[in-house]
């Protein structure tokens, strides 16, 4: 049996990104999972039409703070 890890773990985000994921999915009515989810979807689509996107800690909560959404 394989192992399954988060996409988006606590130790990757940093206490204050957690709180913050944790916050937005929240106020969107969502589960953690599904706002992770978005946030590495808009990253994606930014990365994909040569946007730069940077998906380290600072960069994911930038992300957050940012309150970000996608359709």
């Amino acid at each position: 049996m394989s192992t399954v890890r988060p996409v988006l773990t606590e130790y990757d985000l940093g206490i204050a990104g957690w709180r913050a994921l944790h916050e937005l999915a929240r106020q969107r009515r969502r589960s953690p999972r599904d706002q992770a989810l978005q946030l590495v979807r808009y990253a994606l689509y930014h990365a994909i039409n040569g946007d730069d996107v940077e998906l380290s800690q600072l960069g994911l909560d930038t992300l957050l703070r940012a309150g970000v959404e996608v359709a």
